[in-house]
């Protein structure tokens, strides 16, 4: 990796000094004071709009806000494989819409499919990614993302798209409509949009959604302007799953999907998720005079999100490819018949493939027992009793908050401060959605039968013992996560003729605590009512310097060290049952540099980045059913660190004018740094299986995404207002992602150190292979009549269609000493050729 480092440094050092034989010298004034610095402009990689501004804005201000060819291919290209910049999960990049963070109290991520389908009043964003300096908001070693969704922010017009394409949906409609500022001092902008689509590429799966957005915004006077933006975008979708090589090689497809089956032969997914969240947002914008602001907002998040699965009790596993059901289980236990019995069925009959919805019915039409506490198990001709049915387990948020930051210049001074506060709560339980034929459910835990003599342990609810479930009602568990935030922060930026700098403060209060509902029968004391509040007191820290060596030559250096709560999932030992916490856990360390070298000439731009960054002492929770026990089991791990490093090139080189060529290289190394502490707990027991096992996991990587990416680009833009573009990447250095109690003492205690073939093979973490894909795309825009606007445009992904390059994958938590291959990893494969055809039409 260092001698790829090397040459990459080499090579573009020589094409940095054949690009300064250009003599033409820049000199950077220093920026307007007006009102306009509040507004940083989004600038075209390859047009000549950010060349004719350059003298109009902070150079530091201008480097970060443009998409350079790096960001441009993270966010286009490579897509596909999972790529993730730097490494980063989503946490360690603030979204803000009108300058709101949106990102979830509980996991730290935004769900950008809360506005899904809303592309034309969300494209206008401000993206800054690494450690920046944020005049909305204290980020971290992500930067952030701030979309300008306000009504006067939109040019007078109506926008009609239509979208074809063989991706999530088939068919997009969307139509637009804004009035400018108008001189009576009112703005309104309208969208609506519907995406919909069955099967489109992978078997089972569908997409149906549509969405809604309306925009206001009334000028009271010169200083007074109230916005108000609302929108939701409600989605549902038949969701995949990843896969043994085994399913893949039987099915002879790599998209094999377990979540569906055929049920009186229409497809059906039982796998579903549903979201609807409406988000509205009432800001008052006070300017004072034209070096100052001051924007409040209100804010309000409201709405479910859910997502249906199988639940079965004393009953065969219905999912098609549970590990029994394999032919290799029947080969490991060397029963040869049975095994090739499995594998023709697999090859032959889509039931045993797939999920056999109408067996399912059938059974339980077919269980005429009543109440255990009424008639013990006799037979009735009234009611059936469900063994199987279809669950919804659903998350009712809402979230009300207010933000508000104020910002002034003062000379080469610029100040920027804020507070933000938030009262946050998701109520979680589960909802009977369809008793497949049944007319009730029992709401016991099954895997508690066998927990004691006392009945009552198998209840969920011991305040309706034996209750009958039936459409529509909750059950099982019913709890809220309650987390109140407050945050201050501030931030100042001096500007000199060679040097700005910036530097920034935040302090912030989590209070989180969970509310059960539900007395359950296994944890009578510790289910129901209030659990204790944790309190997590955080600070950040930032700052950085720009260094102007001349008008086209920039070094940049950030840094950051913030502390962070906890996510709230990973702070209780089984939420969904009892209020016990995790012993010993504490905020979060992230620490972050990078530094830059930046050079922008007419028709050439360069970026060089290295950066750094370490985030420890993390806790990490997971669930999983467990054989052994016959039981659901949490496992914990605690005290993670994890060190992030690398080098970014992006490089774009104007030829004759027409010619665009774009290439982008990202080298990372993202590994664990300790050893971990473990410790394991099933759901029905308050005694822990283990702790204090250490997980072996010292520079084992991270996995999840490429940390080799390579991307290559040619764009050619016509006269006649017609484009066309080709681009080559490549993927390097991708890990599945280690299970961590495979790497302790106690799973290889049955095996001899000698043994070394089993021993690495336990123990070894899987590379997948390298691959590449080549992309396209191509448009064309009409101008009608001087006054209309039709555009087209076509994107192509993958256009050798490769099908057979895996783009990630896990090891599964369940682990059998005794069998390395009881449970094979998972897989996700490359998706063949996808286009998205687009034709606009403005007016």
């Amino acid at each position: 990796m260092i001698k790829k480092i090397y040459f990459s440094i080499l090579f573009l050092f020589c094409l940095t000094v054949f690009s300064q034989t250009d003599s033409i010298q820049v000199q950077v004034e220093q920026s307007d004071t007006s009102i306009s610095n509040f507004n940083i402009p989004i600038f075209s990689t390859s047009g000549s709009d950010a060349e004719s501004e350059i003298d109009q804005q902070d150079v530091s201000s201008l480097l970060q806000s443009s998409k350079d060819v790096f960001i441009q291919f993270s966010s286009f290209q490579f897509g596909a494989a999972r790529f993730r910049m730097r490494g980063y999960s989503a946490e360690n990049q603030q979204i803000m819409i009108n300058g709101v963070n949106v990102n979830n109290l509980e996991t730290g991520f935004s769900s950008w499919s809360s506005w899904g389908g809303l592309n034309d009043v969300t494209r206008y964003t401000e993206n800054r990614f690494g450690n920046v300096s944020n005049r909305y908001g204290f980020s971290g070693a992500g930067g952030y993302t701030n979309i300008d969704s306000k009504a006067s922010s939109f040019k007078k017009g109506t926008r009609i798209s239509y979208v074809n394409a063989n991706r999530a949906f088939a068919n997009r409609f969307m139509v637009t409509h804004s009035t400018g500022m108008q001189q009576n001092g009112w703005a309104l902008t309208l969208s609506a949009s519907s995406r919909y689509g069955d099967q489109v590429y992978v078997p089972g799966t569908y997409f149906n959604a549509n969405a809604f957005y309306f925009s206001v915004d009334k000028k009271l006077t010169d200083k007074h302007l109230l916005s108000f933006t609302g929108f939701v975008a409600p989605i549902e979708q038949g969701r995949s799953s990843a896969a043994q090589i085994e399913a893949y090689q039987l099915t002879g497809d790599n998209y094999y999907n377990s979540l569906w089956g055929y049920q009186n032969g229409k497809v059906r997914n039982s796998s579903v998720s549903k979201t609807q969240r409406p988000m509205f947002l009432m800001s008052h914008i006070f300017k004072p005079s034209s070096e100052s602001q001051l924007v409040s907002t209100l804010f309000y998040t409201f709405g479910k999100s859910s997502l249906s699965s199988l639940n079965w009790n004393n009953v065969s596993n219905p999912r098609p490819d549970y590990y029994r059901y394999l032919p290799s289980y029947s080969y490991q236990n060397g029963d040869t018949a049975f095994g090739d019995r499995f594998k023709l069925n697999w090859q032959n009959d889509v039931n045993t493939r797939q999920i056999n919805w109408d067996r399912l019915i059938a059974v339980n039409q077919a269980n005429l027992y009543t109440l255990p506490s009424q008639l013990g198990n006799s037979v009735n001709s009234s009611e059936t009793r469900a063994r199987y049915i279809l669950e919804e387990r659903i998350e009712d948020l809402k979230n009300i908050g207010f933000n508000t930051v104020y910002n002034k210049r003062i000379e080469a001074l610029f100040l920027s401060a804020g507070f933000n506060a938030n009262l946050y709560s998701n109520r979680k339980y589960k909802e009977m959605a369809d008793l497949l034929g049944a007319t009730y459910w029992l709401d016991y835990d099954q895997f508690a039968q066998n927990l004691g003599v006392d009945p009552i342990y198998q209840q969920n609810d011991i305040e309706t013992p034996d209750k009958k479930i039936v459409k529509g009602d909750r059950f099982g568990y019913d709890y809220i996560i309650h987390v109140n935030r407050v945050e201050a922060w501030s931030q100042l930026e001096y500007t000199l003729k060679n040097l700005d700098i910036y530097a920034g403060l935040s302090l912030s209060n989590n209070v989180i605590w969970r509310e059960g509902f539900i007395q359950n029968g296994k944890f009578p004391s510790t289910s129901k009512g209030l659990s204790d509040k944790l309190n997590f007191i955080n600070y950040g820290l930032k700052g950085g310097l720009t260094y102007k060596i001349s008008g086209r030559h920039f070094l940049t250096a950030n840094g950051s060290l913030l502390s962070r709560a906890p996510e709230v999932n990973n702070l209780f030992t089984s939420p969904r049952v009892r209020n016990d916490l995790i012993s010993g856990v504490s905020n979060e360390l992230v620490t972050s540099t990078d530094i830059n070298y930046s050079a922008k000439f007419p028709g050439f731009k360069l970026r060089l980045t290295y950066y750094f960054t370490q985030i420890n002492n993390q806790t990490w929770v997971r669930s999983y059913f467990d054989d052994t026990y016959n039981n659901n089991v949490n496992l914990i791990m605690k005290s993670i660190n994890q060190q992030n490093q690398g080098i970014e090139i992006g490089l774009e080189k104007t030829i004759f004018t027409s010619h665009l060529l774009q290439l982008c290289v990202g080298l990372g190394e993202y590994i664990y740094t300790n050893r971990p502490v473990l410790e394991a707990w099933q759901d029905n027991n308050a005694a822990p299986l283990y702790n204090s096992r250490k997980a072996y996991l010292t520079n084992f990587k991270v996995g999840g995404s490429p940390q080799s990416v390579f991307g290559l680009g040619y764009k050619y833009t016509a006269k006649k207002y017609w484009y066309a573009g080709l681009y080559l990447n490549y993927f390097d250095q991708i890990y599945i992602e280690a299970n961590p109690n495979r790497r302790t003492e106690e799973s290889l205690s049955n095996y001899l150190v000698n043994e070394k073939e089993q021993y690495s093979k336990i123990i070894n973490q899987e590379q997948l292979p390298a691959y590449y894909i080549l992309n396209a795309n191509a448009g064309k825009s009409f101008r009608l009549f001087k006054k209309y606007m039709l555009n087209l445009s076509l994107n192509i992904n993958n256009i050798l269609n490769n099908k057979t390059s895996i783009t990630s994958g896990y090891e599964q938590l369940r682990f059998a000493n005794t069998n390395i291959d009881k449970f094979a990893n998972k897989y996700y494969y490359m998706t063949g050729t996808t286009y998205m055809a687009t034709i606009n039409f403005t007016f």
